[in-house]
């Protein structure tokens, strides 16, 4: 009866671990310089442009539990990418209304991401008032 029970926990774990690996190669971040890859710069000041920082909160709309999103390293390809703002002061963002929204409504983005190639995002904001998501600098990497 032990054994029985002992070889479905094994057989139930081992495919837990298949499923999760499954999962992670899916996924479009690389942990390594040495897969080719683009680099995303979520973080760069540019107050005096007035283009803010952003999250990524899903790719292709599965959510992401990335906690570090200062510079990520992303697998070549065409990805649409929900974005919500990052950690900013409304007060300081001329135009945009204080309304506490704005922190948790995500945009969507859609980019074909080149390897090699660095990709700056940050959040304009519009004449409307609310924010979009835009690439605001691409150049050549230096990773």
């Amino acid at each position: 009866m032990k054994s029985v029970k002992r070889a479905k926990v094994a057989g139930l774990s081992a495919w837990l671990l298949l499923l999760v690996s499954t999962l992670a190669m899916a996924a479009p971040f690389v942990g390594s310089r040495n897969e080719p890859h683009a680099v995303l710069y979520l973080n760069e000041n540019q107050t005096a442009r007035q283009i803010w920082p952003v999250k990524i909160w899903a790719v292709d709309g599965k959510l992401t539990n990335r906690s570090n999103q200062g510079v990520l390293w992303v697998k070549p390809g065409e990805y649409s990418f929900d974005f919500k703002l990052g950690k900013v002061n409304l007060a300081d963002v001329p135009g945009l209304s204080r309304n506490a929204v704005y922190g948790q409504k995500t945009h969507v983005l859609k980019l074909k991401l080149e390897a090699g190639k660095a990709y700056y995002i940050g959040a304009k904001v519009l004449a409307s008032g609310d924010w979009q998501p835009t690439v605001w600098k691409v150049e050549q990497s230096k990773y």
